[in-house]
């Protein structure tokens, strides 16, 4: 899980001709073997001694002029030969992006704002991006764009490379589809993937399907999901799918806080070598996060769902996504459907900054659950079904969500 970015007191191993790829790397190695908390059966010290010994090779010829260049890949295969999911290296470029979608201000890109998946002849819409030009336009998953600028779909890359798009698209069950078209222009979008809402087709009324791609955005996304649910619940809406499909995690405040307009207070602790803490949601804010970065907000007209409720999950939902299952699912509160989770629910990561701008993240915490003890490794679902575009492409029916409403009993 993506937490906040923190700087803090970093052990300088001082040498009198340090070069700076020496520097970065002492540096990186210092954080890796003090925090790290993972489930890893490999000892940082034993990784940090091997490619310490790599990186004096390496710059044997330059001296104190070996640069970072030289350093970063032996950090990020140090780091990685942890063989832990959530312990990873990024580039000053990959850091710089990470921590703008924590602060919700990535630079503006000029953007369609939605995600498809070609199948066969058709092309099936993903996913939509909230305020986008797509979403704006009426467009939504499940849409399968069958045409664009009076073209039958080929290269849909290079078709939807200009400013402006027409797309010709199928909406609804197979047979009884309507056919619409919708007219595009890229514009400059933040790229933050915030939660939207929205009714699929061919489901009964009263059906909404709340989708949360990320966590990562820093109150941006369980605010969101409390005044989703609160419009849900004016528009009468009797059933909620929460879509956490291929959401790669975040921000812990973020999935915690989402989590209570479910299933109300609730607390989790955190362990780490710094000692626990605990995290939670109580009366509408948040509580703690972890030892190292304990803030918390209050959510103004917090939400409390009391209809049905699933949450969608398949073999790309990790970490915060997979947290949010859990505490659904341990509550009681609903039913997960889907496809068993990537396997990152149960420890939380940090990003280190280092001297250069680039960063590591590293494991530091674990996390243990309503009944205190240690989470799943993975979430497995109350009810397995297979995640299969071809099938949505196929049918224009999204096979998950149908099967949830019949596991609800929602006809």
């Amino acid at each position: 899980m993506f937490l906040r970015a923190a700087v803090i007191g970093f052990l300088a191993f001082s040498s009198a001709l340090a070069s700076p790829a020496s520097e970065l790397f002492r540096e990186a190695s210092f954080y890796l073997e003090f925090y790290y908390f993972g489930p890893s059966k490999v000892q940082p010290k034993d990784l940090v001694a091997k490619y310490g010994r790599q990186l004096e090779q390496n710059c044997a010829s330059q001296g104190d002029s070996c640069s970072v260049e030289t350093a970063r890949p032996l950090i990020a295969n140090m780091v990685r030969d942890l063989g832990d999911g959530h312990s990873y290296y990024l580039s000053p470029e990959s850091f710089a992006w990470a921590e703008a979608a924590f602060n919700g201000n990535p630079d503006p890109t000029p953007l369609f704002g939605l995600s498809y998946d070609p199948q066969g002849g058709v092309t099936l819409v993903t996913d939509v991006l909230a305020g986008g030009a797509a979403q704006q336009a009426g467009l939504l998953p499940g849409d399968r764009i069958v045409s664009v600028n009076g073209q039958p779909v080929g290269d849909i890359r290079q078709q939807l490379s200009g400013d402006t798009a027409r797309l010709g698209v199928a909406r609804g069950p197979v047979g009884e589809e309507k056919r619409l078209e919708f007219n595009l222009a890229r514009r400059p979008t933040l790229n933050l993937a915030l939660p939207y809402m929205y009714v699929p087709t061919g489901v009964p009324k009263g059906v909404f399907v709340l989708r949360i791609p990320q966590f990562e955005t820093y109150k941006g996304i369980g605010p969101k999901v409390h005044e989703l649910v609160r419009q849900a619940q004016a528009q009468g809406a009797t059933t909620i799918l929460v879509d956490v499909r291929n959401n790669g995690g975040g921000e812990e405040t973020e999935c915690v806080s989402a989590a209570g307009a479910f299933v109300g207070d609730y607390q989790l602790t955190m362990q780490s070598h710094l000692g626990s803490a605990p995290l939670g949601y109580k009366n509408g804010s948040t509580v703690g996060n972890d030892p190292r970065d304990p803030r918390s907000y209050t959510i103004p007209n917090a939400a409390r769902w009391s209809g049905k409720l699933a949450v969608l999950v398949n073999g790309r939902s990790a970490s915060c996504a997979e947290l949010f299952a859990y505490v659904v699912q341990a509550a009681k509160a609903g039913t997960v459907v889907g496809e068993r989770t990537v396997g990152l629910s149960n420890t939380a990561t940090d990003f280190f900054p280092l001297l250069d701008r680039s960063a590591v993240a590293i494991t530091y915490v674990r996390t243990l659950g309503l009944d205190g003890k240690p989470l799943p490794d993975a979430i497995t679902p109350d009810v397995q079904a297979d995640d299969d575009p071809a099938a949505w492409a196929r049918t224009g029916l999204d096979p998950l969500v149908m099967r949830a409403l019949e596991a609800l009993n929602v006809r």
